[in-house]
């Protein structure tokens, strides 16, 4: 055995040996350990394509991908830095950059977590994050600007309005007295002036107005924009804070129907009048009581490629929500001398060209509102006798439709598709969805320990924050689902009314103008 000592420069220039034994002709070399300690950590990650590095990632909890980006620099803003990660993290927690487009990437607003992220050193040395990383970087944001209160709030002044439609991006007000009857106003951040501008208007939809006879239901997000009188429906396209004319056309007729003067009589339009619809993307669910029928329209398209007849005989429709694959309507049906028979909740689940299922759910008052995520429906409901009891649709194995029921006054999803929260008796309950797909019987958890008196409904802003309306007059508090606690109080003053509740703002209404309360 020959031992040969080696002299090596270590990073505080002192000398290491490095010993190399040889046994029957074969050399081999072994570090001390000296050297080891001064050696950099040998990185096996080095070695693989950052597509394996994915597939591996893609199989952690969303907790583990988070504790990732402490690892270093290159964890960070390489192995991390992928679109398909951080489309998981925002898919599992709802988040789409659609809904947080608007944000400003401002790191100093940012919480130290956020700097680590975009840090000004790795983006020189990697290059810039991925657009699904920045995503979830605007959604922290607005996080920490809730939670620490640190955010605007608008006046928006209003002058003569009928009527009125707020999203988080732009606000619609209806005045048919008005030479000019429709107005926008754009809503750009909180640190943007306002645009209001006048939105261009059909002919057709003109007329209409102009006969003050009949009601307009305006609904939108942030593509489409969508006004309907008597079943026909003026579509707006939406980019870039343009509101561009698409087309009008009435939903269930010929493609050429309205050509002629005498199309749209009187008789048609009253017996067209009383229509409810619903936007899901670029989708457009309407229907119409009198005929007991259910139409699905594609807006990229332009056409109604769906009918459903939900009724034999004609009913009261007391809701309606369309969202993915799903159609969901509550329906009040009567007998020959008007007087109410049944509440029914019908569910309809489509996927590709499958039959369409038909799910009817009997209850004991009208549908106020379905609620929806991807893997469970709620259904609100009035019922009677202060006894109000609340179906849940779940799929299991995703095969089976399973049906369940919970006794409470109103409810919210959390929207990371885990939990139900709930209110009975002044305080709010968490149930467990994962666990009863399990059939595990402790599924039920108080989390707000009576710290929030008079409850009345819940409305969630995202993931972490419920707004919850109190008894009291124009009383509202921000409660955080994560720490159990209230993390803000919202006291109006009389006659403010709840119009919106968005991932951006919460807008309040009364007689003169509007209060945005901006979270970016």
């Amino acid at each position: 055995m020959n031992i040969n000592c080696v002299n090596t420069k270590s990073d505080n220039i002192n000398n290491d040996c490095t010993i190399i034994t040889e046994t029957d002709g074969v050399k081999t070399k072994n570090i001390s350990p000296n050297m080891l300690e001064k050696s950099e950590p040998y990185d096996i990650f080095k070695q693989l394509p950052l597509e394996i590095i994915n597939k591996i990632v893609l199989q952690l909890d969303f907790n583990d991908i988070l504790n990732l980006k402490f690892v270093n620099k290159k964890w960070r803003c390489v192995y991390l830095n992928q679109d398909e990660i951080w489309a998981k993290v925002c898919g599992d927690l709802n988040i789409r950059a659609i809904d947080y487009n608007r944000c400003l990437n401002d790191r100093s607003r940012h919480d130290s977590e956020c700097i680590a992220y975009a840090d000004a050193t790795s983006e020189k040395l990697f290059g810039p994050l991925c657009d699904n990383w920045i995503t979830f970087n605007h959604y922290l944001m607005l996080l920490k600007n809730i939670k620490s209160n640190d955010f605007p709030t608008i006046f928006i002044p209003r002058q003569h309005v009928e009527q009125s439609y707020c999203t988080d991006d732009y606000i619609i007000n209806i005045n048919r007295y008005h030479r000019q009857p429709i107005q926008i106003v754009t809503l750009n951040g909180p640190n943007k002036p306002l645009n209001k501008r006048i939105l261009p208007m059909f002919p057709k939809l003109i007329e209409l107005i102009k006969l003050k006879e009949y009601p307009i239901k305006v609904i939108g997000n942030k593509r489409y924009l969508v006004l309907e009188i008597c079943s026909i429906i003026f579509v707006y396209t939406i980019k870039n804070s343009a509101f561009d004319k698409r087309f009008f056309k009435v939903v269930q007729k010929a493609v050429d129907y309205g050509l002629n003067e005498d199309d749209f009589n009187k008789e048609f339009l009253n017996d067209h009048c009383d229509t409810k619809f619903d936007l899901y993307d670029y989708k457009l669910a309407i229907v119409h009581p009198a005929t007991s029928t259910l139409f699905l329209t594609d807006l990229i398209t332009t056409k109604t490629y769906k009918e459903l007849q939900f009724s034999s005989r004609g009913c009261i429709v007391d809701s309606i929500k369309c969202s993915d694959n799903r159609l969901m309507i509550g329906i009040t049906k009567t007998n020959e001398n008007d007087l109410i028979k049944e509440h029914l909740a019908i569910v309809y689940h489509m996927q590709g060209s499958t039959q369409d299922n038909g799910l009817e759910i009997p209850l004991l008052g009208p549908v106020t509102q379905f609620k929806v995520t991807k893997n469970c429906i709620g259904v609100e409901n009035k019922g009677h006798d202060n006894m109000v009891t609340t179906p849940f649709i779940i799929k299991q194995n995703n095969l089976h439709l399973n049906v369940f029921w919970l006794e409470c006054d109103t409810f919210s999803f959390d929207l990371t598709r885990n939990y139900i929260y709930y209110n009975v008796n002044q305080s709010i309950f968490q149930y467990d969805l994962n666990t009863v797909t399990l059939l595990k019987f402790e599924v039920i958890e108080k989390i707000s320990n009576d710290a929030i008196s008079s409850l009345l409904p819940l409305t969630p802003i995202n993931d972490r924050y419920l707004l919850v309306k109190l008894v009291y007059q124009n009383s509202y508090v921000i409660f955080d689902v994560k720490e159990r606690v209230s993390v803000r109080s919202i006291q109006l003053s009389s006659g403010y009314s709840l119009v919106h509740v968005g991932k951006l703002s919460i807008v309040f209404s009364n007689s003169r103008g509007f209060m945005v309360i901006a979270f970016d």
